[in-house]
């Protein structure tokens, strides 16, 4: 199954959005990104949550 996260539905003013089938995959990229342009670091389970 194909997940899908945005920042804009995560509350950030960001127009980043990300679907991958592979859910690791997802979380890697997710987190890179919160890291890199949020300076945020999010667990793997909130990011489980999103797209749950």
């Amino acid at each position: 199954m194909t997940e899908r996260i945005a920042c804009r539905e995560a509350g950030f003013d960001c127009d980043f959005t990300i679907e991958s089938e592979n859910e690791a995959e997802l979380v890697d990229f997710v987190r890179i990104h919160a890291r890199s342009t949020h300076d945020k670091d999010i667990s793997e389970n909130e990011i489980r949550e999103m797209f749950q």
